[in-house]
């Protein structure tokens, strides 16, 4: 029982100290872009769509927000998520999912800012994503981005779905 009491100490004395990491300061930028799924896309192919020259209202969220680009430290992905515009979107049809934001001129610099593999099975109409660790400030501080959506599907769509791409991101300072 005397042995105990140390080990108890020690663990209480390690703990003791942990608090819940605050969150650093900064601001939201969120985007909803909206696009189809056609209906017959299979399961042999990863299929791509490509949302195009998005406004990243960079320069105004600073505006608003009082900041300046320098003392901008990162932007970071924190939540994504694609839902079926009219409720009858099945998601269950999707094996994996990666959402990768790029430069126009540099489709090749991609950064995947959210993925989901494996996804769940259950018929959904919404299909939340996991938000990488990866600093999307490179990109995201620029005027315009473009995202490519790459969904491999473990069935046949049978019908179109009209789905909602969101993506929230923060700029911390």
């Amino acid at each position: 029982m005397r042995k105990f009491f140390p080990v108890l100490g020690l663990l209480i004395g390690c703990f003791a100290g942990c608090t819940k990491d605050d969150t650093a300061p900064g601001f939201d930028m969120i985007y909803q872009q909206e696009f189809a799924v056609p209906p017959g896309v299979g399961p042999f192919v990863t299929h791509h769509f490509y949302l195009k020259n998005i406004s990243t209202r960079y320069l105004a969220l600073l505006d608003q927000h009082g900041r300046t680009d320098a003392e901008i430290k990162s932007i970071l992905p924190v939540q994504g998520a694609l839902v079926g515009i009219f409720g009858d979107a099945d998601f269950s049809v999707v094996e994996e999912a990666s959402l990768r934001i790029y430069q126009e001129s540099d489709p090749n610099g991609y950064i995947e800012v959210a993925y989901r593999f494996p996804t769940p099975i259950d018929r959904s109409n919404v299909l939340d994503l996991i938000p990488s660790l990866a600093d999307a400030k490179k990109i995201m501080t620029k005027d315009r981005f473009s995202i490519d959506l790459a969904l491999r599907l473990r069935n046949t769509t049978p019908d179109e779905m009209l789905v909602r791409l969101n993506l929230q991101l923060k700029a911390t300072y």
